[in-house]
């Protein structure tokens, strides 16, 4: 019995070996590599085996920097706000029908992830450049003379990340929907509540810890997100994630870019950690 155990035990950690060496070999060794970079000086092209907070000065006292920030910031919030606003009705609707088409449904909601970015990007790109389908549909309607500049802007690159990120909305919030028993909302009228004051006092707190984690997962990969800033934006409205392409493969600057890396996943940690513990105080109560 004993050496039954033993091996069962032996087994478990074979089995943990694997993608813990995963984890260590391409994530923690990168990301250590990558810190320990930002606090070299980089000169020619060739990184100084030399301490300096340098970088993180030059980060937080330039206005290209400071700009690309608060650009960042600006889109990761409008992108989760965005998309938690139009998943939450869609969620509800697709956990609550009782229509026989209901697989078909969710089905077509999450339809977008079977796309490449780049082809969603370039779809936008298609409707908002300057000869596009709403400049052309505006001029053909009399509305207007000139084209609009519609892009490139930071309202573009949050129009073309809350499509590219809805279907992960979407699929947070239907789980936590999914756990709303029904027979609450039933409850909450049968004692007199209107369908509006249910939603407010019943539905929508239990599901905050949904709509928080629905939010920081959009927020998180919009601010992180390359292609569609790259192709909506352009180098007149840069993010961190272009203005790091830009220092480590143009400039070939890997100190600064490494920084930047550095800022970016330090703010998504810290987002991630203050989202668990708010979600987490909300379950509890």
């Amino acid at each position: 019995m004993i050496g039954i155990g033993e091996g069962r035990s032996g087994l478990r950690w074979l089995v943990l070996a694997l993608p813990c060496a995963v984890l260590i070999s391409f994530f923690a060794v990168p990301n250590v590599l990558l810190l320990s970079a930002s606090f070299m000086r980089s000169e020619a092209s060739v990184l100084i085996d030399e301490f300096t907070l340098d970088n993180y000065q030059d980060i937080l006292s330039g206005a290209l920097f400071r700009g690309a920030m608060l650009r960042t910031v600006i889109v990761g919030l409008g992108v989760g706000a965005l998309d938690v606003l139009i998943a939450f009705p869609l969620a509800y609707f697709l956990v609550r029908t009782q229509s026989r088409w209901k697989g078909l449904l969710i089905a077509l909601s999450l339809a977008p992830l079977l796309a490449s970015v780049i082809v969603r990007t370039y779809g936008w790109y298609v409707i908002l450049n300057r000869s596009g389908a709403i400049n052309q549909t505006l001029q053909g309607l009399g509305m207007i003379d000139q084209p609009l500049a519609l892009m490139p802007s930071t309202g573009a690159i949050i129009i073309g990340l809350a499509h590219a990120l809805l279907p992960y909305a979407v699929l947070t919030l239907m789980t936590a929907l999914s756990a709303i028993s029904p027979n609450l909302e039933l409850a909450a009228m049968t004692l007199g509540a209107s369908r509006w004051r249910t939603f407010v006092h019943v539905v929508l707190p239990l599901s905050l810890p949904g709509l928080i984690g629905g939010f920081v997962l959009c927020f998180s990969i919009a601010i992180s997100a390359y292609a569609t800033p790259a192709i909506l934006g352009g180098p007149a409205t840069q993010t961190v994630a272009t203005l790091i392409y830009t220092f480590m493969m143009n400039l070939l600057d890997w100190a600064v870019g490494s920084a930047l890396a550095a800022v970016l996943i330090a703010a998504s940690l810290l987002l991630l950690y203050l989202a668990s513990k708010l979600g987490s105080q909300r379950t509890a109560l």
